[in-house]
């Protein structure tokens, strides 16, 4: 049985993680920590837990965890994640990996210091339509070409200054992460970065060519009209057009009509948490627990990515400026 515990009780770790944890049979939450009593005790009573804490340190000194999750912001993510490193834990956090790619790689490093495992929650690679339609692609040979599109209305509200970091860094590098899934390793990156009806960057888009001569395009909009998230992959004589998590559509050499992958079809569930992701990558953590090795979206894999949203970034602001 692997003993887990939380740090951190508000929305997301409610409606996505905790869920998906207390669904596994061999798995217990054994702690729950969060500085909310409320959220605290309305969480640990959902699921029946009682050690609860409001200082996450006596929590790692007083329960006896294999594995923390941290979930919460960027900025409140490092001197928790070292301390729970330090104290012999894998952990769990939610991306992305701190508030810069300094954060991260500290962070990294000290994983690999004191040999614990790690996962970063990219839960777009784990999404059912997205595995399965990578799995049609990559079964002819490598991809020419991925697109990911990714945009939202957040005309007036868009401050993330909570976050310790930009909208860019915090939310859109979910695609960026996906980019590399599709691709690989970027060795070129054009891009342009805007701002439109904001005082904040919000228009963002790239042109990316992978170490395998595959290219990599990447737009995201905060100035649009609704959420809408879209992913292509093209590959030899396929192409896959996906909505996670909803839906896929696979063409295959020249036919005029899909072979369609229905994300609710795929896992037996309407539930989110169980189509977009969530679950799939936490039982991941756990089954990487089990086994001894690295989740695919360790900490030493999440600094590339967040390096990668550096450079989008800069290329950005380069050609602005």
């Amino acid at each position: 049985m692997i003993n887990v515990g939380f740090i951190g009780a508000g929305a997301l770790a409610n409606a996505m993680h905790y869920p998906s944890v207390a669904a596994f049979e061999d798995v217990t939450i054994a702690a729950i920590c969060d500085l909310n009593p409320e959220r605290l005790n309305t969480t640990a009573e959902k699921y029946q837990v009682a050690h609860r804490y409001t200082e996450y340190r006596r929590m790692l000194d007083e329960v006896d965890l294999d594995a923390v999750y941290v979930i919460m912001p960027p900025v409140f993510l490092k001197p928790i994640v070292l301390d729970c490193l330090a104290a012999g834990k894998h952990v769990f956090m939610e991306k992305p990996p701190g508030a810069s790619v300094a954060d991260a790689q500290e962070m990294a490093d000290a994983a690999r210091a004191h040999d614990r495992l790690t996962m970063v929650a990219f839960n777009r690679r784990f999404a059912c339509v997205v595995v399965e339609a990578k799995r049609f692609i990559d079964d002819r040979g490598p991809i020419t070409q991925c697109l990911v599109e990714f945009h939202k209305y957040h005309i007036g509200n868009a401050r993330w200054e909570y976050y310790g970091t930009g909208m860019f860094e915090t939310d859109i590098i979910h695609v960026v992460d996906l980019l590399r899934h599709f691709g690989g390793e970027v060795t070129d990156v054009e891009a342009y970065v805007q701002t439109w009806y904001s005082d904040q960057e919000n228009v963002f888009n790239a042109l990316l060519r992978f170490e395998s001569g595959a290219t990599g395009i990447l737009t995201a909009n905060r100035a649009s009209g609704t959420r809408y998230e879209r992913f292509e992959v093209h590959g030899h004589g396929i192409a896959a057009y996906i909505r996670a998590p909803e839906m896929a559509e696979i063409y295959k050499d020249g036919e005029s009509q899909p072979f369609i992958l229905r994300g609710s079809v795929l896992v037996g569930n309407e539930q989110p948490y169980r189509t977009y992701g969530f679950f799939d990558e936490n039982r991941h953590f756990i089954d990487c627990i089990t086994t001894g090795r690295q989740p695919m979206t360790n900490l030493d894999d999440a600094v590339k990515t967040r390096m990668l949203v550096d450079r989008i970034l800069e290329a950005g602001r380069h050609r602005a400026g």
